[in-house]
């Protein structure tokens, strides 16, 4: 069935990238899986933009003075505001608190709530920089666990993210990376963008982001509500006061390689001075964020901090070195399993391509439209004259299902477990401006194809035999292949093997891999798996404690 769709230490780094104009402004409308969200975003150049609905009449735009003062009366509400001169005295703030995280793109089915690890937080931020250090311990939610991300975890997971200035890297203890042996600095270029908008967009961030921006911020009234929009780290930022000038919501757009144009939404409530000494600093004791209609952190804040001289973010020479080297472009490894059978490598997640007599099977195309490219001009070289005719999709979740929309954009017909089928048929109708990928660019028609248990592809060449995996908990829409003939299982994230010999306890889902295999009585002798290493079956029986056979 078919549907239609250099360092600089001397100042101080720039905090953010002002448009020179904003030339042009149209409207979409963005749904969600359950529930509509807009934003207004205006942009220069190929931006495109979200607004908040449609408006009969634009609201009456002001600026200068009027801007002015309602960013001052903001800022005094939230306590920014000090001494005679009634200058902003806020340089940093700590905030510390407990509540939920969530991994977006991991839900157990397509359309179920993003799931959730409990979390304490704790986050310093030091706006002069700028810099922004979130402390984050994760552990397993009480109750039955369900879907990606990581979960089950075997012990509580701490993850700490710093940006600083034009640098981003994660650290494995605080201060890591500064002192030889203490701690790893793990460089992560691609989050500048991300963290830093982050940063100016907590309470005191907007508000100086946008007396930063000075005639590029806009404060309008929309449905009795003060708006105040501008521009930071490329996009446009769009802010709701309350009643009382407090920052009540922050909108902001980006690209999601599945969901294409999506707004994540902050919100703020129970505005109240939790610091210590009762400065009257006001700060949310309640955050809640979304992507995609459902939340990726609800934390309820405990206590906060401001003005510690202490807060700062040193980077270590590693992640200095980083920066300066260019980023790799998407490399894909080929090695041959079999004849006609290859195993694509090179990233964190794999792909196996399968010739047959006049055409190419390609097992996943994950991730994001550059590495499904990398993946489809690879078999174009490797298997050269055939074209890729069917893509099986291992399950919905985010990073297996991100490229599909690439191999769309090649004609290939998607086969994926019969509930990923109408969610890809809804998710992939949503615009994709921000970031136009493959099939944005020239669109056709997307050909899905769902599996309910089981789907042969033949020929006078191989077999290849589609199998839904039973039992699992990581996802309700889990796919295996195997290929008779060469008895090579290709599977994700059930048993993603690491170092050879794998020591610890038994994973669940590798039991449930092992118990499939068996109930379908599959001679498998070769794994593929999407993750880790190519292995055997006794590789996979000694990480669930079976006896090998030899």
């Amino acid at each position: 069935m078919r549907y239609h769709p250099r360092r600089q230490h001397a100042r101080a780094v720039s905090t953010f990238e002002i448009f020179e104009s904003l030339r042009s402004t149209s409207e979409v409308r963005v749904r969600t899986n359950v529930q509509t969200t807009s934003l207004v975003i205006a942009v220069a150049t190929a931006l495109a933009v979200q607004t908040a609905g449609t408006q009969t009449a634009r609201p009456a735009i002001a600026s200068g003075p009027d801007l002015k003062a309602t960013l001052d009366r903001a800022a005094n509400a939230l306590g920014m505001i000090r001494g005679p001169q009634r200058i902003d005295a806020l340089s940093t703030v700590e905030y510390w608190g407990t509540g939920f995280t969530y991994a977006i793109g991991q839900s157990f089915r397509p359309d179920m709530p993003w799931p959730a690890f409990k979390a304490t937080y704790h986050a310093g931020i030091g706006y002069q920089v700028p810099g922004m250090r979130v402390d984050i311990t994760r552990s397993n939610p009480d109750g039955p666990v369900q879907g990606g991300g990581g979960l089950p975890l075997a012990a509580a997971q701490r993850q700490i993210q710093v940006v600083s200035g034009q640098f981003a890297w994660n650290e494995s203890e605080p201060g890591a990376g500064l002192v030889p042996g203490a701690g790893t600095a793990t460089p992560a270029p691609a989050a500048v963008n991300e963290r830093l908008l982050q940063l100016w967009t907590t309470p005191y961030g907007v508000i100086k982001a946008a007396m930063k921006a000075g005639a590029n911020a806009k404060v309008s009234v929309e449905r009795g509500a003060t708006i105040i929009t501008f521009p930071a780290v490329g996009t446009l930022v769009k802010t709701t006061l309350n009643a009382k000038n407090l920052v009540e919501r922050v909108e902001v757009g980006s690209d999601n390689p599945v969901l294409g144009d999506i707004v994540t939404e902050t919100t703020y409530a129970g505005y109240q001075d939790l610091t210590e000494a009762k400065s009257d600093v006001l700060f949310p004791a309640h955050i809640v964020q979304k992507q995609g209609g459902f939340p990726v952190l609800d934390v309820t804040i405990t206590k906060t901090d401001t003005n510690n001289p202490y807060v700062i973010f040193p980077i270590p020479d590693n992640v200095e070195k980083a920066a300066v080297t260019p980023p790799r472009a998407a490399t894909v490894d080929v090695r041959k399993m079999a004849e006609g059978v290859w195993y694509l490598t090179g990233g964190t997640h794999h792909s196996v391509a399968v010739e047959f007599t006049d055409h190419v099977v390609l097992v996943e195309c994950p991730q994001n439209d550059a590495r499904a490219l990398a993946v489809i001009d690879t078999v174009k070289r490797t298997i050269p004259r055939k074209p890729i005719k069917y893509v099986v999709n291992t399950h919905h979740h985010f990073d297996h299902s991100g490229g599909l929309r690439a191999c769309a954009a090649e004609g290939a017909t998607i086969i994926t477990q019969g509930l990923s089928k109408p969610y890809y048929e809804r998710v992939w109708a949503l615009p994709h401006t921000l970031s136009p990928d493959r099939l944005a660019m020239a669109p056709r028609e997307a050909a899905i194809e769902a599996v309910a248990d089981k789907r042969v592809l033949s020929d006078s060449t191989r077999t290849l035999e589609v199998y839904r995996l039973e039992g699992s908990r990581h996802a309700d829409t889990m796919l295996v292949v195997y290929l008779p003939k060469e008895k090579v299982l290709v599977e994700a994230d059930a048993y993603p093997p690491a170092a050879p010999n794998p020591l610890g306890a038994p994973v669940v889902e590798a039991v449930n891999l092992y118990d499939n295999i068996r109930r379908l009585k599959l001679d498998v002798q070769q794994i593929a798996p999407i993750h880790g290493r190519w292995v055997t079956i006794n590789d996979l029986r000694a990480a669930i404690g079976r006896p090998s056979t030899n």
